[in-house]
């Protein structure tokens, strides 16, 4: 059977993403193979594979080292899981201590589990409490990561919830009122120091709390004082635009080098402010910043328009971070057992890091 795309019929009215068929990513992927693939992933930005439950998660990898879009002199994979262990040491993810590469996700309890034992998984964030975002975007200097691989293994699957949502940056893009895109193209977002992989010192971290969302996830309200409790009051804080300074710096409206789409590209929750993208002198403040985010990726995400993933046992789902914004829902709506592996590895470094006071 030849490699075909299909339109996703429940969203296929909204969303450009397609369900991939007649491939299995169990097998080595031929020159064709990968190629058809890229071509899918560029014009669709979300691709679904469906009964790939003969996968590994050494095969994940290969799948996403397949187009030449990561790093390979990479050798952390981090990504706020901690260092990979066969012990629980963070709350939310573990790692496979022999692929680090490939991120397990979920609420179970993980016991000789790829080598993974003695963990406990736990859904942290969600649509209330990260909502919107590309990945990478707010923790990330340079390199961030091109695609997103999400894997549901068979054997595990819930009896309900545990959604992801995606949303074509793409098309966000002309859905916005035009004065909006004009005043973003002319920006950029400086998001919230944070320690990362780059400047791990702990002594960056500002926040303190998960950003509470509102607004079909695109307006931050402030910071919740718990991550499981969606009523739970905020603390008294605020953001100033001084808590941007060290931190990642992207424009919100970025044109794709292979494609010469433009997509809005931003993580809404950890944005602090605007700067002008020309001279880098602050252009909104923050609750400026807020609304302005908040009114580009309003039109694109209520439950109407945006692409709600229901996952099964076997489905394999790779996106672009760079055209597609997506969002877990809320871990208070999974009923049953969940367990997912992820891959998101960083693209190749393309400038030096300037001496700008980043860490």
């Amino acid at each position: 059977m030849a490699i075909a795309f299909h339109p996703i019929e429940v969203c296929a009215a909204h969303q450009p993403f397609a369900e991939c068929r007649g491939i299995s990513l169990a097998d080595e992927l031929n020159n064709d193979a990968i190629s058809a693939v890229r071509e899918g992933l560029l014009k669709h930005g979300l691709l679904v594979f469906r009964n790939q439950g003969a996968m590994t998660p050494a095969q994940e990898i290969a799948f996403n080292t397949a187009f030449g879009w990561h790093d390979p002199d990479q050798n952390d994979f981090l990504f706020g899981f901690g260092a990979p262990t066969t012990e629980h040491r963070v709350s939310g993810g573990a790692q496979i201590p022999d692929l680090p590469e490939v991120s397990v996700l979920g609420n179970v309890l993980l016991d000789n589990y790829h080598g993974i034992t003695n963990t406990q998984l736990k859904p942290v964030l969600g649509f209330t409490h990260s909502a919107w975002h590309a990945d990478g975007l707010h923790d990330m200097f340079d390199g961030l990561p091109e695609m997103t691989t999400m894997f549901n293994p068979v054997g595990w699957q819930t009896r309900g919830g545990g959604a992801t949502y995606f949303t074509s940056g793409v098309l966000a893009v002309e859905r916005m009122d035009r004065d909006v895109l004009e005043e973003l193209r002319q920006c950029v977002v400086a998001y919230v120091r944070s320690p990362n992989d780059e400047a791990p010192d702990d002594t960056r971290r500002v926040i303190p709390g998960s950003s509470r969302m509102t607004d079909e996830g695109t307006r931050r309200i402030g910071f919740s004082t718990s991550n499981d409790d969606p009523a739970a009051p905020l603390h008294d804080f605020e953001f100033k635009v001084e808590h941007a300074d060290g931190g990642g710096r992207h424009a919100p409206i970025r044109r794709h080098p292979a494609t010469g789409q433009e997509a809005l590209y931003v993580t809404p929750s950890q944005a602090v402010c605007l700067l002008d993208a020309e001279t880098g002198a602050l252009r909104h403040e923050v609750k400026e910043t807020i609304d302005l985010l908040a009114r580009a990726l309003r039109p694109s995400v209520g439950p109407e328009i945006r692409y709600e993933h229901n996952w099964r046992e076997g489905d394999f789902v790779a996106w672009l971070n760079t055209l597609v914004l997506h969002s877990a829902s809320d871990p208070s709506e999974i009923d049953g057992p969940r367990l997912m592996h992820r891959v998101r590895l960083s693209s190749p470094r393309r400038r030096e890091r300037e001496n700008d006071g980043r860490g």
